[in-house]
């Protein structure tokens, strides 16, 4: 008891209380973590165009919405992270939401006719298409699973 009362005459007391609570009241950064979208579906249609469909499934604070990823080749894990996604609306994400449209039970349908921001879609080729979470400080989840489809004329 005696320490206890010298260390609080000499001010170090409240600096080891300090010290020792460090960190424990830190709450856990959600947008460090964004849940992983799946049920991708992707079905080429008539004039060289792609529908594609998938539900808002995330509800963390921070999301914004999903990238969409386009490639020719099958695009892995690795490779998702680093890849750029088609922007429509000039910025990333490709398809803006908020964690309130949450509805895993209501199918979103986009048609797009590019498979990057500049190039159309080709003919009779076959793409692969991967999406991704994105919270607006621009941090991705795991990429879902892989479809594809070959381009209609």
């Amino acid at each position: 008891m005696a320490f206890f009362a010298r260390l609080r005459n000499r001010c170090i007391y409240p600096t080891l209380l300090f010290a020792f609570n460090c960190g424990m009241n830190i709450p856990y950064d959600e947008e460090l973590s964004l849940k992983r979208p799946t049920g991708l579906q992707v079905t080429a249609v008539a004039g060289q165009k792609m529908r594609i469909e998938y539900s808002v499934q995330n509800q963390e604070k921070t999301f914004d919405g999903y990238n969409l990823l386009i490639s020719r080749i099958s695009i892995s894990d690795g490779e998702a992270y680093s890849m750029e996604p088609l922007t429509i609306n000039g910025s990333t994400p490709t398809f803006l939401h908020t964690n309130a449209e949450f509805d895993i039970n209501q199918t979103q349908s986009v048609t797009i006719s590019r498979f990057t921001n500049v190039m159309p879609f080709e003919i009779g080729t076959t793409y692969f298409f991967r999406l991704q979470a994105h919270s607006r400080k621009g941090v991705r989840s795991e990429a879902s699973n892989e479809v594809s489809a070959t381009t209609l004329p």
